[in-house]
C-alpha cells in the first residue's frame, strides 16, 4: 500500500477545501480533486449534474474515491502482480493554475514516480491528465511518458460514473457488433453484442474490444453523448444489488443512480519505449443543451 504520506489527506469535513473548481465563462463548472486527480462533479452550461458521486464516499488516504472519474493507471482491473485499478486514483497530483478562455476552463494535473510507487511498479513516468469544461462538454487528456531506462507497459482507464434517474430505464446505444469478455463469471466468457442497446437488469461489467464510438447513454430525461479517441476499449460496469449492498462507501440503492462508461486501453497494452508518450482523450457531451452551449 502507497504511504499515507504520498496519498496527501482528505476528510469529509476538509472535503470543499481540497477541491479545485474550473468554472468558464458561459456557466459550465467542474470539481477536481488532487487526491486522484480526480473529477467528481461537472455540470454543462445551463444543465443539472451529470457525473455521480456516492453519498457515502471515504475520503481517507489509502481509499478511493466513490463516483466522479476516477483514473485508473498503470494496471487496470485485478488480473497483474499491482493493487486492483493500480495506484495513480490513490495519490496526490500536482495541479496547475486554472486557464479561463472566451468559452472553457481548463487545468493540468501531474504525477510522478517516487520511491512509494517504485515500490509497487519499478518504472519511472510522468502522467498528465488535462481537464477542460465548458457549453455542454467535459473532456479529459490522459498521457504518459517514459521517462526512465528501460521499456514499460500499462494498461489506464477513465471510470467514469455518469449520474441517471433510475438505471433500470437507462441504455446505452452505439455497441451493436463489438466483441467483449464479461467479467461477472470465471473464467471470463466471451460474446459479440447483439442488441442495439445495452441494459442493467443485474450485475454488468463488460470489457468491449475495438469499441464503436461515439456512444449515447440514453435515459427518460436525458442523453450524454461519450466520445474517446485513443483509447480503444470501452468497459461498462454496474455492481448490482448483490454487489452494491457488500461496498462500504455506497448508500443503500445507490447502484440504481449511476453507470460507468470507461475509456480504456486493455486488450493491447501500450508499450512505451524511454522518452516514447502515449495519450487518450474521453469526451463527455450533454445532447440538448442550447446550441449556444456547445462550444470548446
Amino acid at each position: 500500500m502507497i504511504s499515507n504520506e504520498n496519498l496527501g489527506s482528505l476528510s469529509h469535513e476538509s472535503d470543499a477545501t481540497h477541491c479545485l473548481t474550473l468554472t468558464s465563462p458561459d456557466g459550465a463548472t467542474a470539481q477536481v480533486h488532487p487526491y486522484g486527480a480526480q473529477v467528481t462533479s461537472w455540470k454543462p452550461a445551463g444543465g443539472a449534474e451529470r457525473l455521480f458521486l456516492s453519498a457515502a464516499p471515504e475520503f481517507r488516504p489509502g481509499a478511493a474515491i466513490r463516483g466522479g472519474v476516477p483514473v485508473i493507471f498503470p494496471q487496470f482491473g485485478g488480473p497483474g502482480p499491482l493493487p486492483k485499478h493500480g495506484f495513480a486514483r490513490l495519490c496526490h497530483w500536482d495541479p496547475a493554475p486554472v486557464e479561463t478562455g472566451p468559452d472553457f476552463a481548463t487545468a493540468q494535473f501531474t504525477l510522478g514516480d517516487g520511491e512509494a510507487t517504485r515500490q509497487l511498479w519499478p518504472h519511472a513516468f510522468r502522467t498528465e491528465l488535462r481537464v477542460t469544461v465548458g457549453g455542454a462538454r467535459l473532456e479529459l487528456m490522459f498521457s504518459v511518458m517514459n521517462t526512465g531506462n528501460e521499456p514499460f507497459t500499462f494498461t489506464a482507464a477513465l471510470h467514469t460514473y455518469l449520474q441517471v434517474a433510475d438505471l433500470l430505464t437507462t441504455t446505452v446505444e452505439g455497441l451493436a457488433g463489438a466483441r467483449y469478455h464479461d467479467t461477472t463469471v470465471r473464467p471470463w466468457s466471451e460474446g459479440v453484442q447483439t442488441e442495439p442497446h445495452v441494459r442493467f437488469p443485474a450485475e454488468v461489467d463488460r470489457i468491449y474490444y475495438a469499441a464503436p464510438h461515439p456512444l449515447r447513454v440514453r435515459t427518460p430525461e436525458h442523453v450524454t453523448q461519450v466520445k474517446s479517441d485513443d483509447f480503444p476499449d470501452v468497459v461498462l460496469w454496474n455492481p448490482g444489488p448483490v454487489k452494491s449492498a457488500n461496498l462500504p462507501d455506497m448508500e443503500a440503492g445507490g447502484y440504481r443512480r449511476f453507470v460507468c462508461v470507461e475509456a480504456a486501453v486493455v486488450e493491447q497494452p501500450p508499450r512505451l519505449k524511454p522518452g516514447d508518450s502515449w495519450q487518450g482523450t474521453q469526451t463527455l457531451i450533454a445532447e440538448g443543451i442550447n446550441a449556444e452551449h456547445q462550444g470548446i
